[in-house]
Formats: C-alpha cells, sequence, structure tokens
C-alpha cells in the first residue's frame, strides 16, 4: 500500500482534473492545475529525505506541502514570523535537503540565516512560471512507517522540540475522522491554520482525500470571517474557539447566518459551553465537534459532539474532551503512573497508533513522555483529567505550565528561559492573563532586581521567540511571591494582575 500523502490528490486529479481543489488569494485551482505545480516542484526537488517550508498559506505553501511529499520526503512547515534566531536553530538542527519558501518566506532570507539553508532553496511565490517543464509523473511509493512531518512546538528548557509523525500515524487518523465527518467532493473546507499548527493537516487532507476544496481564509479575515464563509458557501468550519469568541464578541453570530455549513470543528483550547451554543443558532444545520490531540498523537485523538451525549464539564462549563476516537485508548494515570479509576483526577495517557515516532534527535525526551507501561507505549500528554462513569473524558487544565495561545502550545518556562538569559536574573515569572471562559488571551512576565527596562527586554525577546509567546508587558516589581513549596506562585501574579484590572474600572 502506497502511503504517500500526496497519492491520494493524485487520484482525485486523475479521476476528476477539473474539480476545484484549493482557494487562495482571491483565486480557485483546480485538482488539474494543482497536480501539475507539484509534478513540476517535485522533478525539481529531486529525492530529498526532509523539505523545510518556509511560507505562510499561499499558492506555494500547498504545492510545496504536496511536492515534499511527492517525491518522497517529510516536510517541516516553518513560519516566517519567526524570529532570526529561532529560525537558524531549527534549520540547523533539521539539516533539510530542500527549503522551500513563498514571497514571506523570501524575505526571511538574510545573511544571518545563510549558513543553515540547505543547497536548495525553490521559491515557490509568484505564478510558478519559472518552475521546469519536466515532472515527476506520479507520487513516489512510500511506507508507513515513513516520516509524514516534523512539527516544532515550544520546549521548557527554551530550546523548540520537533514531534516526528509517521504517514502511518496520518493515515490511522483520516481514516478515523472519514465516518465521522463522512466528507464529500462538494464540500468547501475552511483553512484557518499555518502549517506550524497540525489542525491544518486535517482541514488539507480531509479534503483532498475526498476531492473537496481548501478555502483559505485571508488574513484580514482571520477573526471576522462571517463574510467569507457566507461568500464561499463553506460546508465544514475548522479553527480555535478564540476565532469564534471573536466573532461572538463582535456580534457575528446571528441566529441562522451560517446555513451551508455542515459541521463545525474547534480544537486548540477549552470550548466554552454558551460558545458552543452560540455557533450551533449561527449554523443550525452543523454538527459541533469539540476535538481534543497533542501534536504528538496526530492532530485529534479524543472528540465529543456537541449535545446532551456530552454533558459540560461540570464547575466549568467546558465541552468535554470527549471519547478517544476508533484504535486509541485514553486512560487517567496517578504520578506513579498508575491506572486510576473513574472520577479520580490525574494525567491523561494515550495510547494507539496515532502516537508519533517520538521528537528529532532527542530520545531521552522520547523515552520520558514515550514510557512502555505493561509493555505498551503511552504518550504522557501533561495535562490534567478525569474520565466520568460514562467513559468520558474531561479536561482540567495542566499539571505543568503549558498553556495555548490560539490554539499554539506554550511552555512558560522557555519564556521564562529566555528571559533569564536576557536580564541576567533568576527572579523571573510568567503567567497567562486574561482568561476568559478557559480561553487564554494574553501572556504577561514579571521581573524583579533587573537593571534593563521592561522595553529592553521585550525587544530582545522578540529576537527569539515567536510572537505568540512576546508577553504583552513586563512589569517589574521588588519580590516575586512564592508559594508554601517555595517556588513562584503565579496564581499570586495573576491576582495582581486581576486586582489592577479591577482598580482601574473602578477609578
Amino acid at each position: 500500500m502506497n502511503f504517500n500523502l500526496a497519492f491520494p490528490f493524485y487520484a482525485q486529479a486523475q479521476a476528476h482534473p477539473e474539480r476545484i481543489a484549493l482557494y487562495v488569494d482571491e483565486t480557485s485551482y483546480s485538482y488539474a492545475e494543482i497536480a501539475g505545480l507539484t509534478a513540476r516542484a517535485a522533478s525539481a526537488m529531486g529525492a530529498p529525505r526532509k523539505v523545510a517550508v518556509l511560507a505562510t498559506r499561499s499558492l506555494g505553501t500547498y504545492i510545496g506541502v504536496l511536492a515534499a511529499s511527492w517525491c518522497g520526503a517529510a516536510y517541516v512547515p516553518l513560519s516566517p514570523k519567526l524570529p532570526v534566531e529561532r529560525l537558524l536553530h531549527i534549520l540547523t538542527m533539521i539539516e533539510a535537503d530542500v527549503l522551500v519558501v513563498d514571497e514571506a518566506g523570501s524575505a526571511c532570507l538574510t545573511d544571518e540565516l545563510r549558513a543553515a539553508w540547505p543547497s536548495l532553496v525553490l521559491n515557490l511565490s509568484g505564478n510558478l512560471s519559472d518552475l521546469p517543464r519536466n515532472e515527476l509523473e506520479s507520487p513516489v511509493e512510500r511506507r508507513a512507517d515513513k516520516l509524514a512531518y516534523i512539527l516544532f512546538t515550544s520546549g521548557t528548557t527554551g530550546v523548540p522540540k520537533g514531534v516526528m509523525v509517521s504517514l502511518g500515524n496520518v493515515a490511522q487518523f483520516l481514516a478515523a475522522m472519514h465516518p465521522r465527518f463522512q466528507p464529500v467532493p462538494t464540500d468547501r473546507v475552511s483553512q484557518t491554520s499555518e502549517l506550524t499548527f497540525d489542525v491544518s493537516v486535517f482541514e488539507m487532507f480531509i479534503a483532498w482525500n475526498n476531492g473537496a476544496s481548501v478555502e483559505v481564509i485571508p488574513a484580514n479575515q482571520l477573526m471576522a470571517p462571517a463574510r467569507f464563509i457566507v461568500d464561499r458557501q463553506l460546508t465544514v468550519w475548522s479553527s480555535v474557539p478564540s476565532i469564534a469568541a471573536f466573532m461572538k464578541r463582535m456580534h457575528m453570530l446571528k441566529p441562522a447566518v451560517f446555513p451551508s455549513i455542515r459541521y463545525s470543528v474547534f480544537a486548540g483550547e477549552a470550548l466554552p459551553y454558551p460558545l458552543a451554543e452560540a455557533w450551533q443558532e449561527a449554523a443550525p444545520s452543523s454538527i459541533v465537534e469539540n476535538l481534543y490531540g497533542p501534536t504528538e498523537a496526530t492532530v485529534y485523538c479524543i472528540g465529543a459532539t456537541v449535545g446532551p451525549d456530552f454533558p459540560p464539564t461540570p464547575s466549568r462549563n467546558t465541552v468535554p474532551s470527549g471519547l478517544p476516537l476508533p484504535g486509541l485508548e485514553a486512560a487517567i494515570l496517578d504520578e506513579a503512573l498508575e491506572l486510576l479509576p473513574a472520577g479520580k483526577e490525574g494525567q491523561l495517557a494515550i495510547a494507539g497508533g496515532q502516537l508519533a515516532q517520538g521528537y528529532f534527535n532527542d530520545p531521552e525526551l522520547t523515552r520520558r513522555r514515550f514510557p512502555s507501561i505493561n509493555g505498551k507505549t503511552w504518550y504522557l500528554t501533561g495535562d490534567l483529567a478525569r474520565e466520568d462513569e460514562h467513559g468520558i473524558i474531561h479536561h482540567l487544565g495542566r499539571i505543568d505550565n503549558q498553556i495555548k495561545v490560539l490554539g499554539q502550545r506554550v511552555e512558560l518556562e522557555e519564556i521564562e528561559a529566555h528571559l533569564r538569559a536576557i536580564s541576567g536574573s533568576e527572579h523571573v515569572a510568567a503567567v497567562p492573563w486574561p482568561v476568559e471562559e478557559g480561553i487564554v488571551k494574553g501572556i504577561f512576565a514579571f521581573t524583579s532586581g533587573v537593571s534593563k527596562s521592561s522595553d529592553e527586554l521585550l525587544e530582545a525577546l522578540r529576537r527569539v521567540v515567536p510572537h505568540y509567546m512576546v508577553p504583552r508587558q513586563i512589569l517589574q516589581i521588588d519580590a516575586l511571591p512564592l508559594n508554601p513549596s517555595g517556588k513562584i506562585d503565579r496564581k499570586a501574579l495573576a491576582k495582581r494582575l486581576d486586582d489592577s484590572a479591577n482598580a482601574e474600572e473602578n477609578h
């Protein structure tokens, strides 16, 4: 069996070349057009092992992903918004054979990055007329155990970690998604996620594997996409809850405003039940899904359909994570990695065929996070959860200091590690604030005994971490509060921010 991610796209292009495969930058492209460009780009790549894709939701982005898969490589998505130091670190680490750039990616290719560039840089911006005319006619055969992609996420030590996901992992995931969503060729699937967020895998391949179109929402409409949804008659919606929450605040979720949507997928953050109900009212023909999944378990591994079968998580009023997808198991473990009974809180662990191959060049972290328990490999998610009497998993937060910002995974310790290095002080802390209905709206940081100004610290942080990890503000205080264990008391710091905000309101 050929597990090449590009093969179903190729098959659709052969059977139905005229169907729309991609709508991006106000232009529609057929399966035949995309397949032709992809085959030419794949031919230009040769026979690489890893292809870095430094691009952002452009035509070249999607050609780059498909072409990497077409010629038998794993793709490694990188954001052009990443600081130069972080890009340099990742490119040096992965030793890619090819670097694909679009217009935004090309602007990143400064002299600072030159030492980390592979020998072949393929510019897929513009009309792509410069691609060679020769084609790699069909996707090469690939086995299930070969890598599909490597996705870098925030790491606690200040160094990003690369999650290695195999083709077999993706194949099992898509097989589980198919009966759940029953995609058809007439579907129009929203594309809100950058490639660096693995929800993009769902958005792209649930469409392309079934002859449907991927509809890329322009960046300037991303937080307010109501007009795009209506104009393009989207049938499958996919986004983080933050986008829906913003639309609700802007009074865009009017009754029956989105009649074309038949499935709505929310993931990456807690989904407040009132928000889910507001979306359901706006899209009355839609089945609303809350899907949970760390990158290490291939996009989604647990799901709940909004409705009476999945009542809100008590005391949080959020949609529960739900039940494991077919072929996966979920367990709640104590600190000794022993199974806890229903009703008890502990760490959520996942087992099954969607578990990634581990972390790139980090066997020790792989061993710790993917332990063998009673002869079976599990992934320790770091999420605090409880299983109820019906087997439904309820997400209760984190057992560590990881948060989600617009669906992106952020380790507060990584921000703090960089702050310590920049400031020369050990007295630093980062906290999520404000948090509304379970959704993190921003990050604030605190320092003590630091000579540099807050503006200087922020400017230095912008050079080493992605924009969504840069605190809104760094507050310098006399001393950081400690909890009874002698650790920094983040709850006390968050309360300080609450009190300050309340004082300003009452002033």
